[in-house]
């Protein structure tokens, strides 16, 4: 952004998430924003100088901020701000939104953060149509993800903490990926070494639960591919997560078996036994000519064989993963491969959306501004699809930097929701990660705060003495909170 005034109110974050998906770097815009509210009527003038040309957009809303959350006004303010600005910016390049101004990632927060300052379901579509501009169909899928999503978090249990273990390895890492992984190619190494380190602080978090009163309700192991461990590694560190934390009011255990080409029945058998009750059988895609492109080494036979050899073993709560918009994918092939997903009668299907690394890189091409709207238009396909086989989206999350900002969306057949996947969404419930990358939040009321593990398995077994540390830090923060 080559210059930004703002007066009155200030939001340069949002403006620049805004402003990306208008402009480039390398070219000279200024924007000057005026912001009033007065005799409850917000005011914002923004004036854009570009090309030696201004544009211009005087947008009015009433709203009275008597009796609302701070948090909700800046809300409002920042929706206006963008909103004003975006009017402006589409006299130069007229760019549609699905998710209008909307600038969280999570939009189905936003339904019940609504609700709960008073908002009738009526008034949150208003807000969301007048104020945020989404589009009908995004408004009515937050409501209903909103409306799932608060029948799980009415469940979590009073004292109640859920725990992430991070294993940070993979076989190869996808031309896509942004997850915490190493290739084990290089990394390989290091794993018996860090799973030894993660037996430790295993037992480190126990005595931090133990001390701070509270039990264990959701354990998830992700990563990188936590199946790249071998059967053995696997049963030291699911023996000791079950000794410490499986008791009667465990929910759900998780393992996130991912790769076909790393799930062995060996491994398979070990989960089962140690009470893992959920996993993930994640193909991406059905379509050989696009796993190997993304440098995925599974084939699709192998994703056949994992999840039939899942169910033998006794798994009835298996997830799989694809990505819309995957490199060089038609409409045709990702419905195919959505199509063989839904054979295979997964109780959760999870859709990622892969668009676009850098949302400003669409804007000047009619060729990505074209496969922006297929995007939306396969999400709106994927959703009608899913509400045909009988799955209902529980959780959701946009994507950032991609074109759009669009949505990725979880759905679920009746009753195998995952707990874990809306708290870690809408960061109701205390998570206490360990292992690789993990990510600690502590709930406070309203205030949460963060503590990270390391992500390089090397630099985690090198500051292992820091992740204890990290411990005491997190039971400081439950104590004192």
């Amino acid at each position: 952004m080559t210059e930004l005034i703002q007066n009155g109110y200030s939001c340069p974050r949002e403006m620049r998430l805004f402003y990306d998906l208008f402009f480039s770097e390398d070219e000279d815009v200024c924007i000057i924003q005026n912001f009033s509210y007065e005799n409850k009527t917000i005011n914002v003038y923004t004036q854009i100088i570009f090309n030696s040309r201004s544009y211009f957009e005087d947008y009015y809303f009433e709203f009275d901020r008597d009796n609302k959350s701070e948090k909700l006004i800046k809300k409002i303010f920042i929706a206006a701000c963008t909103r004003s600005f975006s009017h402006a910016a589409m006299k130069i390049r007229k760019i549609n939104f699905s998710w209008g101004v909307m600038s969280g990632i999570r939009p189905a927060k936003n339904v019940r953060e609504l609700m709960e300052e008073g908002y009738s379901s009526d008034e949150v579509r208003d807000i969301f149509k007048n104020v945020y501009e989404v589009s009908d169909e995004k408004t009515e899928l937050a409501m209903t993800v909103a409306g799932n999503e608060r029948e799980l978090l009415s469940r979590i249990g009073k004292n109640s903490v859920s725990l992430y273990v991070g294993i940070p390895f993979c076989p190869t890492r996808c031309v896509y990926c942004s997850f915490v992984s190493a290739d084990m190619r290089i990394s390989g190494k290091y794993m018996d070494e860090f799973c030894e380190k993660l037996l430790l602080e295993i037992e480190k978090t126990k005595e931090l639960i133990d001390e701070v009163g509270a039990y264990v309700e959701n354990i998830y192991i992700g990563g990188g591919t936590p199946t790249t461990l071998s059967a053995e590694q696997s049963d030291m560190i699911l023996k000791k997560l079950n000794e410490y934390f499986v008791s009667d009011k465990l929910v759900e255990f998780t393992v996130e078996a991912g790769r076909p080409d790393t799930i062995t029945r060996e491994k398979l058998d070990v989960l089962k036994k140690y009470g893992v009750n959920r996993i993930s059988i994640n193909p991406q895609s059905m379509n050989a000519v696009t796993l190997k492109k993304i440098g995925r080494s599974h084939t699709v036979d192998m994703i056949y064989d994992a999840f039939s050899t899942a169910r033998e073993v006794g798994f009835d709560i298996i997830n799989t993963d694809l990505i819309a918009g995957l490199p060089d994918e038609t409409p045709e092939m990702f419905k195919n491969s959505l199509e063989r997903v839904i054979e295979l009668k997964p109780e959760n299907i999870t859709v990622h959306s892969l668009c676009l690394k850098r949302a400003a890189s669409f804007r000047h091409t009619e060729n990505e501004l074209a496969k922006s709207e297929y995007m939306n238009e396969m999400l709106s396909y994927i959703r009608k699809r899913m509400k045909d086989e009988g799955y209902d989206p529980y959780y959701m999350y946009r994507q950032k930097n991609s074109s759009g900002n669009l949505e990725n969306v979880g759905y679920a057949k009746p009753g195998t929701m995952s707990a874990y996947n809306v708290n870690i969404m809408e960061e109701k419930q205390t998570i206490i990660a360990m292992g690789g990358g993990g990510s600690s939040k502590v709930v406070m009321g309203s205030r949460i705060e963060r503590v990270f593990n390391f992500k390089d398995p090397l630099e985690y077994i090198r500051r292992f003495d820091d992740i204890l540390k990290k411990k005491d830090e997190i039971k400081g923060l439950i104590m004192n909170g």
